[in-house]
C-alpha cells in the first residue's frame, strides 16, 4: 500500500501487528542518511535516549537498529511511550540531493505492509525530516506519515521533541589498541576486539575516558542488557562457537512428575534424582529473510556448510560430557538476529538448580562469557541476542525466562508456530 503525506492509518488496517520493522532505502548525493528513531510520550515530548545507529537498541529492548532496519515490538516499550517519531538526517548538504527515498513498514517476517516515498523535488531548504510517526490512539496503535522538515537538522528535531543531547548517528571507530608491554602479546588487535557496553549505553567513545568501551579478548557479561561487540572487519567469515555448559546433578532434587518436555509444557518437573539435561537451541533469521529453529528437539541439528551456516554439535542427555553443548554459527556475517536459548528437558526444576552458563569464542581468541546468575522458575531461558551490524557482531546479554519456546519467541518477534515435540 502506497502511503500519502498526511495520511494516518491503524496498524491493524494494514494488516501489521505488534511486532514490525520499519526500513529506510534512501540514495542521492549525501553520503549517508542516518535514520533516528525518538521514543516520545503523550505529549509527542523525549522520553529517555533515542534510538540510532549510534545507540542502536533502547534501554526496554523494545526497538533494535541494524542497516537502515528498526525492528520493533511495540508491546514490550517501556511505561510512558505513547509515540514514536521515525526520523532522517542527511550527514551533509540537504534533503534536496534526494534521488530516490522510501520508507516501509514490514511485518516482522519481511513483507512490506506500506510504504511512503519521498525525493529531493519534495523539500526546500530542510536538512532533517520526520518520516512516519506510530503512535497509540484510543488504545489502538496508527502510523501517520509526517513529512515535516527541519533546516536546522538534527538540532532542530531534538528541540521540537524537547530533548537534550544530540543522539549519534554513527557508531564512534575503535580506538587505537593500547600498545603491550614489551615481551607480551597485544590482546587488543582490530581483527578480534571487543567492545563492551553497560545496559543501554552508547557503545560510542566519548570525552570521558570511563565511558569509553572497553577492548578485550576476554570479558563476561554480567547484567541483563549489556552487550559486548567483536569486530569482524578483518575476519567477516569467521566461525563463532557458542558453549552451553552446565552443574550434571542439580542442586536439590526435582520432585517427580510427568515425561519429558511435554509434561513441562503442561506444568510439570520430570526426573527427580536424574543428571540435569538441558539443551542449546537457537532461533535464527539470516538477512535474506530466511528463519528457522536449531535443537536437539525434533531432530533439527542445522547444516554446515551451506545455509542457515547454523549447526549444533549434539544433544548432552546426562550432563557428563565436559564440553557440554554445541552450536556453531559458521557466517556470522549472513545473520540478522539469532537468539540462543537454553531449556531444561528433564532433571532439575528450574534454572536456579543446574549452574547454566554460556561462552561465545572465535578464532581470534576472543571469549564472551556469561552466568545464569538471576534464574527464575521456568524452565526456558533466552540467554543471549546476536545481531550482525556493518563490520561487527553484537552479543547482548538477555537471561529473560519464559514457560517455553512460544512465549520466548513472542516477546523477541520471530512469528514461528509451534507444536509440542519430544526426543
Amino acid at each position: 500500500m502506497q502511503l500519502a503525506t498526511g495520511q494516518r492509518s491503524p496498524l491493524a488496517n494494514l494488516n501489521l501487528s505488534s511486532m514490525l520493522d520499519v526500513v529506510f532505502e534512501v540514495s542521492g548525493s549525501a553520503a549517508d542518511y542516518a535514520p533516528v528513531c525518538f521514543l516520545l510520550g503523550a505529549d509527542s515530548k523525549a522520553v529517555g535516549e533515542a534510538v540510532s545507529p549510534g545507540q542502536p537498541r533502547s534501554t526496554d529492548g523494545a526497538i533494535n537498529y541494524s542497516a537502515s532496519r528498526f525492528e520493533v515490538q511495540l508491546e514490550r516499550l517501556a511505561t510512558g511511550i505513547e509515540r514514536l517519531a521515525f526520523c532522517l538526517v542527511p550527514d551533509s548538504g540537504g534533503l534536496k540531493g534526494v534521488q530516490r527515498g522510501a520508507v516501509s513498514l514490514n511485518t516482522s517476517g519481511g513483507a512490506a505492509a506500506a510504504t511512503w516515498n519521498f525525493s529531493g523535488a519534495d523539500f526546500g531548504s530542510e536538512t532533517a525530516i520526520i518520516a512516519l510517526e506510530i503512535y497509540r490512539h484510543q488504545g489502538a496503535w496508527r502510523v501517520m506519515v509526517n513529512g515535516q522538515g527541519f533546516a536546522d537538522g538534527l538540532a532542530g528535531l531534538v528541540k521540537n521533541f524537547g530533548g537534550s543531547g544530540l543522539p549519534k548517528l554513527k557508531s564512534a571507530a575503535p580506538p587505537a589498541p593500547t600498545p603491550a608491554p614489551q615481551g607480551q602479546q597485544n590482546q587488543g588487535s582490530s581483527s578480534g576486539r571487543i567492545d563492551v557496553t553497560k545496559p543501554g549505553a552508547s557503545s560510542s567513545a566519548s570525552n570521558n575516558p570511563s565511558s569509553r568501551p572497553i577492548s578485550l579478548t576476554k570479558i563476561t557479561l554480567d547484567k541483563q542488557g549489556q552487550s559486548a561487540r567483536i569486530s569482524l572487519q578483518k575476519a567477516g567469515t569467521q566461525r563463532v562457537h557458542v558453549n552451553l555448559n552446565w552443574d550434571a546433578k542439580p542442586a536439590t532434587p526435582a520432585p517427580s512428575g510427568g515425561g519429558g518436555f511435554l509434561g513441562k509444557l503442561l506444568g510439570s518437573v520430570t526426573g527427580a534424582g536424574k543428571a540435569a539435561d538441558l539443551d542449546l537451541g537457537c532461533m535464527y533469521e539470516l538477512a535474506d529473510g530466511e528463519k528457522g529453529v536449531i535443537q536437539a528437539l525434533g531432530g533439527n541439528f542445522g547444516a554446515s556448510g551451506r545455509s542457515p551456516f547454523i549447526v549444533l554439535d549434539q544433544d548432552d542427555r546426562t550432563g557428563a560430557s565436559t564440553g557440554g553443548e554445541n552450536l556453531y554459527i559458521e557466517r556470522p556475517d549472513l545473520i540478522r538476529k539469532v537468539l540462543i536459548f537454553a531449556f531444561i528437558y528433564e532433571g532439575a526444576g528450574n534454572f536456579s538448580d543446574v549452574g547454566g552458563r554460556l561462552s561465545f569464542n572465535d578464532p581470534q581468541g576472543n571469549e564472551v562469557k556469561m552466568q545464569l546468575s538471576s534464574p527464575a522458575a521456568q524452565s526456558f531461558c533466552a540467554v543471549a541476542l546476536v545481531q550482525a551490524q556493518g563490520g561487527e557482531l553484537i552479543i547482548t546479554k538477555e537471561e529473560r525466562y519464559f514457560p517455553g519456546h512460544r512465549d520466548a519467541d513472542a516477546a523477541f518477534g520471530f512469528g514461528f508456530n509451534w507444536k509440542a515435540g519430544r526426543k
